[in-house]
């Protein structure tokens, strides 16, 4: 499966922010692109057109989730297809992947190792092995980390103990499991997101 290899401050480097909130990230130093030419390209100076700033939307939200393009615009052709808010339905249906819970319950320390611990065998939904990163979950599944040590290990070692669980999930610490009790809201994504210009984009 296609992934992205890259460093992650390049990430945030070049969408003009830190995107994870990581105390060390480079782009609170050097707030312009990597790159010999990364100096001369500093935000502010010049304003983005209509299109940029739609595409920048887009690009903040999938690489947050840690998607390939054409991932992410399969993700967003389902979400229009649904009934009710297109933008916040795109939302919950990025949220939803397997890879993202793994993530939200502290299991893994980045999107990258959450969809690494699913292939790897490591997670069960609802009691059985799901090893596709993209699989989707749905209010009362219950994710959990295996049960053998070579996977509660990994968990552990991740301090997944202290990790601030989305209010959605029900968390089973000493059970190593987490529960979906109901869909996210709006007010659970980060502020940042602009999924109203990712519809745009899309919609052009």
């Amino acid at each position: 499966m296609a992934t992205y290899r890259g460093r992650r401050s390049d990430i945030c480097r070049k969408v003009g922010f830190n995107i994870w909130g990581k105390p060390k990230c480079p782009s609170q130093k050097r707030p312009y692109r990597p790159g010999q030419h990364g100096p001369n390209d500093q935000r502010g100076g010049q304003r983005m057109s209509e299109y940029a700033e739609q595409l920048l939307a887009k690009q903040v939200i999938r690489r947050y989730y840690g998607m390939l393009e054409k991932q992410f615009r399969r993700t967003f052709d389902r979400a229009m297809r649904m009934h009710g808010n297109t933008g916040l339905n795109f939302l919950r249906q990025l949220e939803f992947r397997l890879q993202t819970q793994v993530y939200r319950l502290g299991y893994a320390k980045t999107i990258e190792q959450a969809r690494q611990l699913v292939s790897h065998k490591h997670i069960t939904v609802n009691g059985k092995i799901v090893n596709i990163s993209s699989y989707t979950v749905k209010v009362g599944d219950v994710i959990a980390v295996r049960d053998r040590e070579v996977s509660r290990n990994i968990a552990t070692r991740n301090a997944y103990e202290g990790a601030p669980v989305p209010v959605y999930v029900d968390p089973d610490v000493p059970g190593f499991a987490g529960k979906v009790v109901a869909l996210p809201e709006r007010d659970d994504f980060p502020e940042f997101f602009e999924e109203q210009k990712v519809v745009e984009f899309y919609a052009r």
